[in-house]
């Protein structure tokens, strides 16, 4: 495997560890409805967390499978989801572009690169929490931390595995975080 697949896994990784909580966090009843409903859900689950693992050993081959899955949940909507579905809908989406990145199925002169797409959905977050009343110490909160985040994956070489697997804890608290903002200003009570 190329050095640069290595680091596209890991990052795709690190991703998976920010935003799979987010997937599974039971922030929308209809979200959870659609899941629990499809027949890949306990697979999704354990290659989500499997991917999050700092420990796992990880491949094409658990990138694909991971693949297969969001896609076949994407797909169940007709349309990208508004109100509190759009949290884990859009979760999903972001995992799954970072590993259509890893496999080669994403160029990367794609017309909207993959950092647009997390602040977007990062921004997206800080306008929910200001709406909601969630002061998290700073604006931007999530758009802050998904940039610094962005400046640190180039060092995700396939070199430093202590490094990596520390990232990848230090990912998945983010993702708590995500989970824990968005339980707070309850996007599920108002749907928006």
């Amino acid at each position: 495997m190329s050095d640069e697949r290595a680091v596209r896994i890991r990052i795709a990784r690190c991703v998976t560890a920010r935003f799979a909580p987010i997937v599974g966090a039971g922030l929308c009843a209809e979200w959870d409805g659609v899941l629990s409903g499809y027949p890949g859900a306990d697979g999704l689950v354990a290659l989500l967390s499997t991917l999050a693992d700092p420990g796992a050993v990880v491949g094409l081959d658990e990138i694909e499978a991971l693949l297969e899955s969001l896609e076949e949940v994407l797909d169940l909507f007709d349309e990208e989801p508004t109100g509190s579905a759009y949290y884990p809908f859009k979760a999903a989406e972001l995992i799954e572009l970072y590993g259509r990145s890893a496999t080669g199925d994403l160029p990367d002169d794609a017309p909207v690169p993959l950092a647009e797409w997390v602040d977007r959905f990062a921004g997206h977050v800080d306008r929910r929490l200001a709406v909601g009343g969630v002061d998290l110490g700073r604006p931007r909160y999530f758009g802050e931390l998904e940039r610094s985040l962005r400046g640190r994956e180039p060092g995700l070489t396939g070199r430093d595995d202590a490094g990596f697997r520390a990232f990848v804890v230090e990912c998945r608290s983010y993702g708590a975080e995500y989970v824990s903002a968005l339980t707070r200003c309850d996007v599920s009570r108002d749907g928006s």
